[in-house]
């Protein structure tokens, strides 16, 4: 790969990485496991996923692709390219999502750690679509500037795209922002985002808009806040996925307690 193309990439993993010290974790509500289970079942999974609830944990398994459309055909990297940086690195390909095997174990009594962890590359949630959610690390490519070359584009219209050959984990369909086909159809105006998803620290992920309708409020070097929602009347630490950078989540403010299983 062409040492410009590394330093795009090294700029945009330094942009979009959290920084320890710039977030300090917050006391979260405790919110009784009754309460918890209530509000996760309350969400749209789809019929792809199986969650098993515990006394103090729960465990949410994908085998399938999203259960939501997707085009025959998204822009692909050239062979060779790592960090596409204009239409001349893409060329249309079939969608390369495949079947996977997710299990994630997940904590019902989520807690904040003293600090946040960046998010790794890979899976760091999983939606109600039975998709994972990436980082935001490559959201310049793929969200800000997504291109489309004779009607064939790099992410659909949910803000997601398969990985290809070549990229591990290779055919991994996953969301890189607010998944519109998701959270357009869901949210109301005037209200705050329906929960669409969960962190791999337990914590809820919710589309972009907070209380009343309006842009979410101080959210931390996570995008994260804690306020009532619809879900948790109660008060909840939660995640939002933004229409703006970062976009998806750039830090986990609890502990990952689970873990995951592609195939």
């Amino acid at each position: 790969m062409h040492s410009k193309a590394h330093k795009l990439l090294a700029a945009m993993i330094a942009a979009a990485i959290w920084t320890p010290g710039t977030t300090r974790a917050e006391t979260s509500p405790a919110v009784p496991a009754v309460h918890t289970t209530a509000g996760l079942k309350a969400a749209p999974w789809g019929k792809n996923l199986t969650i098993t609830f515990g006394k103090d944990a729960y465990t949410l398994a994908s085998d399938r692709v999203p259960n939501h459309a997707r085009p025959a055909q998204y822009l692909l990297p050239k062979p060779g390219i790592l960090v596409p940086e204009s239409a001349a690195g893409l060329i249309a390909g079939d969608d390369p999502s495949r079947l996977q095997n997710y299990s994630f174990a997940l904590p019902l009594h989520p807690k904040k750690n003293a600090t946040a962890t960046p998010t790794p590359l890979g899976p760091i949630g999983i939606l109600v679509s039975g998709a994972a959610l990436f980082n935001p690390y490559d959201h310049t490519i793929a969200l800000q500037h997504n291109i489309t070359v004779d009607g064939v584009s790099l992410v659909d219209a949910c803000n997601g795209h398969a990985t290809p050959a070549g990229f591990i984990p290779e055919g991994t369909y996953h969301h890189r922002g607010v998944p519109h086909c998701i959270a357009d159809v869901l949210d109301k105006p005037g209200q705050h985002s329906k929960l669409i998803g969960v962190a791999l620290d337990g914590f809820p992920i919710y589309g972009p808009l907070g209380k009343e309708g309006a842009k979410p409020a101080q959210l931390d070097g996570c995008n994260g806040h804690s306020e009532p929602t619809g879900e948790f009347p109660q008060g909840m630490s939660h995640y939002h996925l933004t229409e703006g950078s970062p976009y998806s989540i750039r830090c986990l403010a609890g502990r990952c307690a689970g873990h995951h299983r592609p195939a």
